[in-house]
C-alpha cells in the first residue's frame, strides 16, 4: 500500500489502533506515504505519531469501554465485558459502522453479538460460536462446529486436520543487509518490559521512570574502538537513514553487535531500520541493520524535522480543543 501511494494509486487508508508511523521499519518512507494520500482516518486512544498525518482523527476505545470477544493463540474465544460505556459516546465498532453506513454500505448491527453471529455464519471453524455459548462454557476453543458443537481443546490428534503432514525442504536465503567497511555493525532493535510497543499508552505512565529514553547498549570494545563513552550522544547510521541517541556501555552486547529499543517516537529507532523482509512471511526485517556509529553533538536532521512537525501538530490540535 505505501509504495502504491508513493505511485499515487493508492489515495486513503483507514487506520485502527496502530501507530505505523513509529512500529514499521523505516519511518521516512512510511511516513512519505502518509503525506502523499489524500484520505487518512485514523481512530485511536491518543495523538500517537500516524494520527498526526491524520486528516480525520477518530476516538477510540479503551479495554475498559469494550464489549466483544478476544480470541487468543491457544484458539480460545472469550467475552470481554465493557465496565463502562465509551467516553466519546461510542464504541469501536459503532464508529466503523457509521463510517460504513455513511459510505454507502449498510451496516445495522446492534450489538456486538450479532458481530459474532455473522462470523459464525460466515467462517466453517465458528459455526457454533455464539455469546450464549460463551456465556455458558466460560470460553470456547475454535473449531467450533457441528462435528465438536463443544469446541476442541486439543487439535491433531492422530492426524492433521488435512490428513498426513506435508514437509518441505526450504532453501536458507540470507538477509540482503550485509556489514561493510562503511556499516562494520550490525543493530537489533527490541522492547523493554516497563514499556508497551510504541509506548504510546505506557509513557504516559509512571513506567517512564525506569526507562525514559531510548539508548543504543554497545560493548566496550566497540566503544572504546571509536573514542565513545557510557551516555555519550552517537550518530547511528544505515542505509534507510540515520538519528542520533545517547549510548550504554554495557557487557550484554557482543562485539560487533548494539542494540536499542523504539518505545520513545523522537528516538527514530525505525528512521535507520529498512524494510528488507523475510521472503516467506514478509515480516520485517528489524533485527538485521548494518549501521555504523560516531560521536556527535548534536540531534539528526530528521529529529529535528519531525519535532518541528510534532509541536505543530500539537498545536492545531489545542487550537481545535478551543474552538
Amino acid at each position: 500500500m505505501f509504495e502504491a501511494a508513493l505511485d499515487d494509486e493508492f489515495k486513503g487508508l483507514y487506520i485502527e489502533g496502530e501507530d505505523i508511523a513509529q512500529s514499521d521499519p523505516n519511518t521516512q518512507h512510511v511516513t512519505a506515504a502518509l503525506t502523499a494520500m489524500e484520505c487518512v482516518v485514523v481512530q485511536d486512544l491518543f495523538l500517537n505519531e500516524t494520527a498526526k498525518f491524520a486528516h480525520v482523527f477518530l476516538p477510540g476505545s479503551t479495554f475498559l469501554e469494550k464489549e466483544g470477544t478476544f480470541t487468543n493463540a491457544e484458539r480460545r474465544i472469550s467475552r470481554v465485558r465493557r465496565v463502562m460505556r465509551p467516553k466519546s459516546g461510542y464504541a469501536d465498532w459503532e464508529i466503523t459502522q457509521l463510517l460504513s453506513n455513511a459510505m454507502g454500505y449498510p451496516m445495522n448491527y446492534a450489538h456486538p453479538s450479532e458481530i459474532m453471529d455473522e462470523i459464525a455464519r460466515m467462517t466453517p471453524t465458528f459455526h457454533g460460536v455464539s455469546f450464549a455459548k460463551i456465556d455458558a462454557l466460560g470460553s470456547i476453543q475454535w473449531p467450533c462446529d457441528e462435528a465438536a458443537p463443544q469446541g476442541t481443546p486439543t487439535m491433531h490428534i492422530g492426524e492433521f486436520v488435512r490428513g498426513k503432514g506435508r514437509f518441505m525442504l526450504t532453501e536458507y536465503v540470507p538477509t540482503a543487509e550485509k556489514v561493510n567497511a562503511k556499516y562494520p555493525l550490525i543493530l537489533t532493535t527490541g522492547r523493554i518490559l516497563s514499556q508497551y510497543n510504541v509506548g504510546a499508552q505506557t509513557r504516559r505512565t509512571p513506567n517512564s521512570l525506569w526507562h525514559s529514553e531510548d539508548v543504543l547498549e554497545i560493548h566496550p570494545q566497540d566503544a572504546e574502538d571509536r573514542g565513545i563513552a557510557n551516555g555519550e550522544w552517537v550518530g547511528i547510521q544505515s542505509r534507510a537513514g540515520q538519528t542520533v541517541l545517547r549510548t550504554l556501555v554495557s557487557d550484554r552486547m557482543q562485539p560487533g553487535v548494539v542494540y536499542t529499543t523504539f518505545h520513545f517516537p523522537f528516538s527514530g529507532a525505525n528512521v535507520i531500520t529498512t524494510d528488507n523482509s523475510d521472503w516467506a512471511t514478509n515480516c520485517p526485517e528489524y533485527k538485521v541493520t548494518a549501521v555504523q556509529i560516531a560521536r556527535v553533538s548534536q540531534p539528526s536532521d530528521w529529529q529535528r524535522r519531525y519535532r518541528a512537525f510534532s509541536e505543530q501538530q500539537q498545536e492545531l490540535l489545542q487550537e481545535a480543543a478551543t474552538k
